[in-house]
């Protein structure tokens, strides 16, 4: 049973982690309409901070869809490495803690929240058959 949670736990945060791409390159237009604002400012500044938008974006797609094809392993043969999911559970729990000492916003509480979801609920998928899981 706590498997059963732990993998429907594991796989939702990876998803929600994968969609939030969609919502992070929603704002790209409100980047730019900011930019816009300021004729002055160097277009290749703009360009380049809009590319990095964008190429984050992917990478929260990326990570969504490591977690998820690390699931899909773990379920399958029991058999997953979970290092990568460990390393972006992490790095979302840090960076959320930071952002939200940093800026304030209580919004990067999602990210910590999803960190420490993703590898809380890798746990029991290393520990126990994979048998459990179906």
């Amino acid at each position: 049973m706590l498997r059963s949670i732990a993998s429907w736990t594991f796989l939702l945060t990876g998803v929600v982690i994968g969609l939030g791409a969609f919502g992070h390159d929603s704002n790209a237009a409100k980047l730019a309409a900011e930019f816009a604002k300021y004729p002055a400012f160097d277009a290749k500044v703009a360009g380049t901070t809009l590319a990095v938008w964008h190429f984050c974006s992917g990478c929260m797609f990326v990570f969504g869809a490591i977690c998820v094809g690390t699931w899909w392993h773990a379920r399958r043969d029991g058999h997953a490495a979970f290092f990568a999911t460990d390393a972006i559970g992490l790095f979302y729990a840090i960076a959320g803690l930071w952002t939200v000492w940093y800026t304030g916003l209580a919004f990067f509480w999602l990210f910590f929240a999803l960190g420490v979801l993703l590898v809380a609920s890798s746990l029991p998928l290393r520990s126990q058959a994979p048998s459990a899981a179906r």
